[in-house]
């Protein structure tokens, strides 16, 4: 099944319908990509993804070629030709040797509901590596298999666990622990710099809340108090329980936190 979803979509800055779509190209080649959020007609944190983009490509020794005003209009494309202004769109460069493939296409979302976020959601540990953690690159291998073990064991998210031993962050999501009013996350060089993560540290640095950025180990997991997921369509969301470790799904810090993004997202959006 497709994951182009809605009834348009951009392939090297021509419009077809998505019955055309083939999801066969991400089998080969590799693929550098970015999902963006749209909320009210407009791409919510644009630049930072387009930053992120040209740093993928620069971490793989390749190049972007569209800007990020041409970017721009592809998005203003989609939102007008599939009259949606609300949900995810997918930016994929696509490089197979010498052929290169840009691709644009709203993807069927799902937000948290008040009760995750209220409650907080589940998830489970899974051994995995991210051969470039820094680089945003289609991991077919990975994404089937924790789209497996999501719908197979009934949860929310699939936690990463490398092969040193360490716990990094979630399949689509990175991840934050808090214990005595600090914050915990791994070292930058073992995940994605989220463009919600980076918020976060930032939000957190305003609010003088201290971060510590370690290797977190799988014992380590039961000293914490409280968890939670970040993400282009979690925002900041708790987690409730890790294989069978409990967490706070109250934390005041996670209040503080959503609170000072929102206000964030709210003037970025103006």
């Amino acid at each position: 099944m497709s994951e182009c979803f809605r009834y348009i979509f951009l392939k090297n800055e021509k419009t077809k319908p998505t019955k055309d779509f083939t999801d066969e190209i991400f089998l080969r080649g590799v693929s550098l990509y970015e999902v963006i959020r749209v909320v009210s007609g407009k791409a919510l944190f644009l630049e930072a993804h387009f930053q992120r983009l040209t740093n993928s490509a620069i971490y793989i020794e390749q190049k972007i070629w569209l800007s990020l005003d041409q970017i721009k209009e592809s998005i203003h494309q989609l939102i007008v030709l599939n009259d949606c202004k609300e949900g995810n769109i997918k930016l994929v460069f696509h490089i197979d040797g010498e052929t290169k493939t840009f691709l644009a296409y709203f993807v069927a979302h799902h937000y948290p509901s008040k009760s995750q976020y209220d409650n907080g959601v589940t998830t489970l540990v899974h051994q995995a590596d991210r051969l470039k953690p820094n680089a945003k690159v289609y991991n077919h291998t990975l994404r089937s298999t924790a789209n497996h073990l999501i719908e197979e064991a009934e949860i929310f998210e699939v936690i990463l666990l490398n092969s040193l031993g360490n716990i990094t962050e979630g399949s689509r999501s990175n991840l934050f622990f808090i214990k005595n009013n600090e914050l915990h996350t791994a070292v930058d060089a073992d995940v994605l710099h989220g463009i919600i993560r980076c918020k976060v540290i930032e939000v957190a640095e305003e609010l003088k809340i201290p971060i510590r950025k370690h290797d977190i180990k799988y014992d380590d997991l039961s000293s914490f108090e409280a968890a939670f997921l970040t993400g282009t369509s979690l925002r900041i969301l708790p987690i409730k329980r890790i294989n069978s470790i409990f967490y706070s799904n109250s934390h005041s810090i996670i209040s503080r936190l959503s609170e000072v993004l929102q206000n964030k997202i709210n003037n970025y959006l103006k």
